[in-house]
């Protein structure tokens, strides 16, 4: 979540400079800006992710070969079998998931505030 905040923020005033707005930015680059942020965010965080379910597996007594100590332990025993690659093994799967929800989230967020706004 902090990652993705940060980068929609960070998409966000981009937009704004590009528009050269200050307030608000059109309906269509809030959209981008979340879709973005929250594709960036999941890819980022993918290997914690899949080290997060490996142990989960681990813990309820799934069958596995490897029993990890760890998230560092089950990070690095991934990367050395399997390098980069099997880091990221389904990350594409964990954007298409994350992004239109973060797309969504953050598009009613900032359509409810608009809205809210006028009356507070």
């Amino acid at each position: 979540s902090a990652l993705y905040f940060m980068f929609y923020e960070k998409f966000k005033n981009m937009a704004q400079q590009h528009l050269q707005v200050k307030d608000d930015i059109p309906f269509p680059y809030i959209v981008l800006c979340a879709c973005s942020a929250g594709g960036l965010a999941s890819f980022l965080t993918s290997p914690l992710d899949m080290a997060k379910l490996r142990m989960q597996i681990q813990r309820g007594g799934g069958t596995t070969t490897t029993n990890y100590t760890g998230i560092v332990d089950c990070l690095s025993d991934t990367y050395r079998k399997g390098g980069v690659k099997a880091l990221f093994r389904g990350a594409g799967a964990r954007v298409l998931h994350f992004a239109p929800a973060t797309t969504l989230m953050m598009t009613s967020y900032e359509k409810c505030r608009l809205f809210y706004s006028e009356y507070i």
